[in-house]
């Protein structure tokens, strides 16, 4: 055979061999498309229960002013929500409220006590960042809660009776 011939017959085998099915190498393909990932997000506060802001005995006309032991009220929020602020309702007899502002101001009458209350913002306190691995946190909002009973006061036990309950509103 000459060296001719023979080269045409391995080139015929090689172009047959390239057209059969399944002579083919497999090869990996990938196709792409983009998308967006959307969300509206409704920012919120949630607020733990408040102990009771107690005053104690008060004695009539004592002649000093008594004091509530504190209490606190904590809110976790969403993160980074600015302009918080902070008042009590007046729905109870008697009672008074400031403007929302960043601590809260109120007053009222319990027993025929006057008392004055403050809702005092501390620091707010950074929750963490949601990651791939992980969920966020929200931020922390403390309130710190005070009231002062004033001196020199008759009392009258049928006024306004004991327990009063009083809304501490944080507005966002």
């Amino acid at each position: 055979m000459n060296i001719r011939k023979y080269l045409s017959a391995i080139f015929a085998v090689a172009v047959f061999a390239s057209l059969a099915p399944g002579a083919q190498a497999a090869q990996a393909a990938q196709a792409t498309g983009n998308f967006n990932v959307t969300v509206t997000l409704t920012s919120v506060c949630t607020m733990a229960a408040i102990g009771d802001l107690a005053f104690g005995t008060y004695t009539a006309v004592q002649g000093g002013a008594l004091v509530a032991t504190p209490t606190s009220a904590t809110l976790t929020c969403s993160r980074g929500l600015a302009g918080v602020t902070a008042n009590f309702d007046t729905a109870a007899p008697g009672s008074t409220a400031a403007a929302a502002a960043a601590n809260a101001v109120g007053a009222g009458v319990v027993q025929g006590l006057q008392y004055t209350i403050l809702a005092t913002a501390g620091a707010p306190v950074a929750g963490t960042a949601a990651t791939a691995g992980s969920i966020g946190t929200g931020d922390s909002r403390p309130y710190a809660i005070t009231g002062n009973m004033p001196a020199n006061q008759a009392g009258n036990p049928s006024q306004n009776a004991s327990p009063q309950v009083r809304t501490l509103m944080v507005n966002y």
